[in-house]
């Protein structure tokens, strides 16, 4: 997981011309990705983070994690809790800058935190466009 936060970096630092301002990461609340201080930095599971909070990189942020059982509201079917999920994902992007994402790291399935898949018909938003190589 290190080597590929360092090679989504290298990828933009590459291109012609470069895109060094691309320097923030999203991930997805509470996922687990390591126990480095770059892969805690990635992970959204609090408690993990806590005694690290201090030396953790601050060019992360979290959304919500695709968990209909805990996340879905109740006037919600699976194609309207989807489409908010991936608009909250969007809403980030145009928070932070599309153009200083470097990588949305997104677990299909979680393992360690809990074990759940995506929902069907879960889709990303249009402004992945501009990191997916």
């Amino acid at each position: 997981m290190e080597a590929a936060l360092k090679l989504s970096r290298q990828y933009f630092m590459e291109l012609s011309p470069p895109q060094p301002q691309r320097i923030r990461f999203i991930a997805r609340k509470p996922s687990y990705h390591g126990t480095t201080i770059g892969t805690l930095s990635a992970g959204g599971h609090v408690t993990r983070r806590a005694v690290y909070e201090p030396l953790l990189n601050q060019n992360w942020t979290h959304v919500s994690p695709c968990y209909p059982y805990r996340g879905m509201k109740e006037e919600e079917d699976t194609e309207s809790y989807v489409a908010r999920l991936a608009q909250e994902l969007d809403n980030e992007f145009q928070r932070v800058g599309p153009d200083t994402v470097c990588a949305f790291i997104a677990e299909t399935v979680v393992g360690a935190v809990r074990l759940f898949p995506l929902s069907r018909g879960y889709i990303l938003p249009r402004s992945l466009k501009n990191i997916f190589v």
